[in-house]
């Protein structure tokens, strides 16, 4: 017999998060460009995006078509434009922002596939907060997943944002899953 699902995050029901949700429109068009592998991982910060925030458009491929308008990749480079240090200013707007989400060797990949999005301009960031999501590392040990890296954005480009939902939001899914790994080690 499969096990049941909650209607509203479509987790499984001992996993539910919807008492952690607090669901809040995206202020500007995002669009995650995910990696399929990524789609699969338990740990992926994708439904977590799309729990806390309306409005937010997945496309799970390695490529996609380039969406008319004006949009930035959130993607360090040298010629990337620093939201902790002045950002692209009130004359030079944020229309749009796609983000890619997998490893980085899997993001980079997703670039090399897409090349159109080599010529949008690109937004980084210098000062983000600590990652909090401390049941994945990146290189080196510490990176921000897609979600903690879309909340320090969309705080900085936008002042009437409140990322505090989405970061109580993961810190609720990273509980559940060292919750599940005490349990685990209880077992053994």
């Amino acid at each position: 017999m499969p096990r049941p699902y909650c209607r509203g995050c479509h987790l499984p029901q001992n996993a539910c998060l919807c008492a952690a949700v607090h669901r809040q429109p995206c202020p500007l068009p995002v669009v995650v460009l995910q990696h399929p592998s990524e789609a699969r991982h338990a740990k992926s910060t994708v439904p977590l995006l799309q729990l806390g925030l309306s409005g937010l458009r997945i496309e799970v491929a390695e490529t996609m078509a380039p969406p008319p308008g004006n949009w930035w990749l959130l993607y360090p480079g040298g010629n990337a434009v620093d939201l902790d240090d002045g950002g692209p200013g009130p004359d030079v707007p944020v229309a749009g922002l796609i983000v890619l989400d997998g490893t980085w060797r899997k993001s980079r990949r997703l670039l090399h596939l897409n090349p159109w999005l080599q010529h949008l301009p690109r937004l980084s960031f210098s000062r983000a907060p600590a990652g909090r999501y401390t049941i994945r590392k990146g290189p080196g040990g510490q990176a921000l997943s897609t979600l903690e890296s879309l909340a320090h954005v969309l705080d900085r480009l936008s002042p009437g944002f409140d990322p505090a939902p989405l970061h109580r939001l993961l810190e609720a899914r990273v509980a559940q899953f060292r919750s599940y790994q005490a349990c685990q080690g209880d077992e053994h």
